[in-house]
């Protein structure tokens, strides 16, 4: 929306879609100038392609996976994308420091760019059972989300909180691990389960959760769902790894742990601390109000589009 704001002319190709393939078929009749590609393995390739027909630029925005995951960090077609993208994007410096010891020759075309998030709609509270205590986990239902890791180590506090919860908000990517997740889940009254939401109504969920979760084993930059969070005030509790990192100041946006006995503590301490997690809630939206604008985003994309563009 915001590049189109700028005069943009944007169009969407879903990779997974059943137009796809039509899609492609049509760019010759009105070529675009470039290609941006999200996500270096599943998409990558398709834009080399679809790019050197085309005789035109195209860039890569670089996800977790794309990093963290060997088998498609290392896979051929990902490097081989890489390596003949005019450009690649991160999210954040830690990330592109990263990337640039992953691709060898990559780090002078890698350009930082924040993501920017925008508030949902004013939105009213679900209904909850009296003396909760609901955390919210937005988080697809694939391993390295880290949904296993989170109902095993909360589950001791089920006990100690009475009125605790843990919303699960996602879709199912791993078949697999989602029988294993909804096999967890039916020996815990305390999880549910609530499938996936469409973005539009995720400002309710945010609103009615006392603390928002991240388990992930991995980040590839700032977590959509923290910056969701963070933006609607809501206080977040996340795995410290390098993404999350890029965002969280701990005690001040927000907080980090490293083990389950930490996450424990901090879940306990919070509990009881409904002002310290309304002021560090506060906080955190100002941060991310300040720094991670999709006004400036759009900008600072279309920077890198007119370079890309004019030579």
């Amino acid at each position: 929306m915001h590049l189109q704001q700028q005069g943009c002319q944007v169009s969407m190709i879903p990779l997974d879609g059943p137009e796809l393939a039509k899609q492609l078929q049509q760019l010759p009749v009105s070529p675009p100038d470039l290609l941006h590609a999200f996500h270096a393995f599943h998409a990558g390739p398709v834009a080399r392609r679809t790019a050197t027909a085309l005789n035109i630029p195209y860039l890569i925005t670089l996800t977790g996976s794309d990093l963290f995951d060997p088998s498609l960090r290392d896979h051929p077609d990902t490097r081989q994308a890489i390596a003949d993208a005019a450009a690649i994007t991160c999210f954040d410096s830690l990330v592109a420091k990263l990337a640039a010891g992953s691709f060898p020759g990559s780090a002078q075309k890698i350009v930082v760019i924040p993501q920017g998030v925008e508030p949902f709609p004013e939105s009213l509270p679900l209904p909850k059972p009296e003396n909760s205590f609901i955390i919210l986990l937005p988080a697809a239902l694939r391993p390295v989300k880290g949904i296993d890791f989170a109902i095993h180590q909360l589950a001791p506090l089920a006990t100690k909180l009475p009125g605790l919860q843990l919303w699960i908000v996602g879709g199912a990517l791993d078949s697999r691990y989602e029988a294993s997740i909804r096999t967890e889940a039916a020996n815990c009254p305390w999880v549910k389960l609530l499938g996936e939401t469409p973005y539009q109504s995720m400002g309710q969920q945010y609103v009615t959760a006392d603390l928002v979760l991240n388990s992930s084993e991995f980040e590839g930059g700032m977590a959509n769902v923290l910056l969701e969070a963070m933006i609607m005030a809501k206080p977040v509790l996340a795995r410290d790894i390098p993404g999350n990192r890029s965002l969280i100041l701990h005690g001040k946006t927000g907080w980090l742990f490293e083990d389950g006995d930490t996450l424990r503590q901090l879940i306990l301490a919070l509990a009881q601390q409904p002002d310290q997690r309304e002021q560090v809630g506060r906080a955190a939206q100002r941060f991310v109000t300040e720094h991670y604008s999709p006004p400036q985003e759009a900008l600072t994309l279309i920077k890198l589009y007119t370079k890309l563009t004019s030579t």
